[in-house]
């Protein structure tokens, strides 16, 4: 087989793979980025705006790296104080873009929340959240190497390639929804979690025009937990699993987090800690807090079938959390309450 004939069956198989997969982007960091995680989230924190970035670059060792962002915020919209409950609301701008072909989506979101205390001491709460938007799939094909431009002795990119594509681009509507729930137990230790569904309305996906091919729902689970361990020491394990088609995800691990300074205004906290993604990749993550910034790198080490061409190199991952609260000279490091 040609060299020319490899490289198309190759690029054919891959986008085939993706056209019918069509696995969301997601992040090894996935707390740091609550607007894709879960629509419920939206509004949930201590503060007036919270702004958020994550991104990440990956396979680099294997082809043109694949590249995840998502930029957010969110605020609390309407707070009721003697009904114990709030309407919170924000937008959220995804992009991504794989291989060659740079097939990519750009996507705009909002987001609404109501979330409520559900006991009289406030320290337990459930948020529901719908989000909804549009999203964009582009494709180029002039970066594509097709076997027509194939002249018998090497490839020639002058060459046509003799194909007639249906559109290299298309819109789509996407409706998303979630619950959630906190509990805050002696200011020491909290739970929460929830579960969230992407894609309920299933937007078609075919370049070609085929109704048939459609964008899976994608159902995600998450919980986390914090509590004091030592002095100034915590732990914050957390879970995470999503399920799309015939993708499933298991991501499980903990952050140590130490507190340097408490003084609400130098709050500052280092943390460190692994995630083991089932069967695809350990994640090794780094945080620093300082006042009302967050921020968090981490490395994906691949230890999936890919490994020989990966050579176990995965990807960087960089998050940034910002939260403003102008009702307050100094925010206060605590556990989230969004009602007071």
């Amino acid at each position: 087989m040609t060299r020319g004939i490899k490289i198309f069956c190759f690029v054919f198989l891959f986008l085939s793979s993706l056209i019918s997969v069509a696995q969301d982007m997601h992040f090894s960091q996935f707390n740091s980025s609550p607007l894709t995680l879960n629509p419920a989230l939206s509004g949930f924190f201590s503060g007036t705006h919270r702004f958020t970035l994550s991104n990440k670059n990956q396979w680099r060792s294997v082809s043109v790296p694949f590249r995840s962002v998502s930029a957010s915020m969110d605020m609390p919209i309407i707070k009721r104080y003697l009904k114990h409950d709030l309407f919170g609301g924000g937008f959220v701008v995804n992009r991504d873009q794989a291989g060659d072909s740079k097939f990519g989506t750009t996507q705009a979101n909002l987001s609404f929340s109501y979330i409520r205390s559900i006991n009289r001491i406030n320290n337990q709460f459930v948020s529901f959240g719908i989000q909804a938007g549009a999203a964009q799939r582009t494709i180029d094909y002039a970066s594509l190497i097709f076997d027509n431009q194939f002249n018998g002795s090497f490839y020639d990119p002058q060459l046509s390639n003799n194909e007639s594509f249906a559109t290299s681009n298309f819109v789509f509507f996407d409706l998303s929804a979630g619950a959630y729930w906190h509990l805050m137990y002696k200011n020491k230790m909290d739970f929460n979690a929830g579960l969230s569904v992407f894609h309920i309305n299933t937007p078609r996906q075919s370049l070609f025009g085929d109704e048939n091919i459609r964008l899976d729902r994608k159902i995600v689970f998450h919980a986390t937990s914090k509590a004091d361990v030592y002095r100034r020491t915590m732990v914050i394990p957390s879970l995470l699993i999503m399920k799309q088609g015939t993708y499933f995800e298991v991501n499980i691990g903990s952050i140590v987090k130490y507190v340097k300074t408490s003084a609400i205004e130098n709050y500052l906290a280092v943390s460190f800690g692994t995630y083991f993604r089932v069967g695809d990749a350990l994640n090794f993550v780094t945080g620093l807090d300082y006042k009302t910034w967050s921020l968090g790198l981490s490395y994906d080490i691949n230890i999936s079938n890919l490994t020989p061409a990966s050579q176990a190199r995965g990807g960087f991952e960089l998050s940034i959390i910002y939260i403003i609260n102008k009702n307050q000279q100094y925010y206060v490091k605590k556990i989230p309450c969004p009602i007071f």
